[in-house]
């Protein structure tokens, strides 16, 4: 209850106390002629004094109705006659007693709409309640899906809200709950139920933010659609345990394709740094072959002019040359010519010679 409605009781209660008051003058055992003399003073001023009450409980009452004020985050639309004038912020207002109407629209407040469930008690532990006739929708392919979702919305145009809205709150509320949740529907059911459970969500809460936008300002309903938030997504209960072992098979599938990608980048590696170490001896062996070529064409050269210059002197280097690598590999032995024949049995080589001359 405001002050003017306290002020106007007051002055309703102050009347009804002077007419009992009255009341009982007029009712007491005092004789006719006290009684006589008394209505007629209260017929001589009592009508100046009710005028005057009357006066002044309506110009009172006109003050305090011609005063207004918005409170903070909202907006106080001032309709004159049925029409709308202005649009009043927060703060105190004047208006026209008795004609004009002010209805304040908190404009900064976010509403919330449960779809599917019903929050029973905050907690905690939060308590909530199932709606299955909201929950339950159909999707392209004929399949039941249970979803939760919650739609947020603030008031952004007060007089599109309070002009092109039911005045009725709950006809209000019924009017947003029903375009909102058609418009959900429509979604869903363009869409295929393995899409709806799994990769289409966020797509789902942005086409639906949008779309029930569009609907909110084609009906210049004065409303921003704030948010939808897709809750819980499950198929029905008679089919969850087979849709939980689609599920783990699809997870299995994508952790078998992940690690088979991990063990081929794995591989990858490990070809790429064989062939770059292979290709690196190939240059290596590459290089150290052309630069022994090289060496020797630059031996060959130097060795053919001096050959010019002196031949036996080059022929004897290249004999000692050869010879020095020779005797590396063999074990020499060097004998006078007088102990030859002790290693060398020379007298059979001879026989044996002569015989075979003889049997020619």
């Amino acid at each position: 209850m405001d002050f003017r409605s306290i002020l106007s009781l007051a002055v309703l209660v102050a009347l009804l106390l002077f007419l009992k008051f009255v009341k009982d003058k007029s009712s007491s055992g005092e004789d006719i002629s006290r009684h006589l003399a008394f209505l007629n003073r209260l017929r001589s001023w009592g009508k100046k004094v009710v005028l005057s009450v009357l006066l002044a409980l309506i110009v009172l009452v006109g003050a305090l109705d011609g005063i207004y004020i918005v409170p903070s985050g909202s907006q106080g639309v001032l309709f004159r006659l049925g029409e709308v004038k202005y649009v009043a912020d927060q703060g105190p207002h004047v208006k026209i007693p008795f004609v004009d109407v002010v209805e304040i629209v908190n404009t900064e407040n976010i509403r919330r709409f449960e779809y599917g469930y019903r929050t029973v008690s905050v907690g905690p532990p939060a308590r909530y309640r199932d709606v299955p006739d909201e929950s339950k929708m159909l999707t392209r392919d004929n399949k039941i899906i249970e979803i939760d979702w919650v739609l947020q919305y603030q008031i952004s145009d007060p007089v599109d809200y309070v002009t092109h809205i039911p005045e009725n709150q709950n006809m209000r509320e019924r009017m947003i709950r029903d375009i909102a949740e058609s418009f959900m529907r429509e979604v869903i059911g363009a869409r295929i139920l393995d899409d709806v459970l799994t990769k289409e969500k966020q797509a789902i809460q942005t086409e639906v933010r949008k779309g029930l936008q569009d609907k909110m300002n084609a009906l210049s309903t004065g409303i921003f659609v704030s948010s939808i938030s897709l809750q819980d997504v499950i198929p029905p209960q008679a089919v969850q345990k087979a849709f939980n072992a689609v599920n783990s098979a699809r997870a299995e599938k994508e952790r078998m394709i992940l690690e088979a990608e991990r063990y081929a980048k794995e591989i990858a590696s490990e070809v790429a740094g064989d062939v770059e170490r292979i290709l690196n001896e190939a240059n290596a062996y590459a290089f150290r072959r052309v630069a022994l070529a090289e060496g020797d064409v630059a031996r060959l050269s130097a060795l053919n002019e001096a050959y010019r210059v002196d031949p036996d002197l080059v022929k004897l280097n290249l004999w000692m040359e050869t010879m020095t690598d020779v005797w590396k590999e063999i074990n020499p032995l060097f004998l006078r010519s007088s102990e030859a024949l002790k290693f060398l049995p020379l007298d059979r080589f001879i026989e044996s010679s002569e015989r075979d001359v003889k049997g020619d």
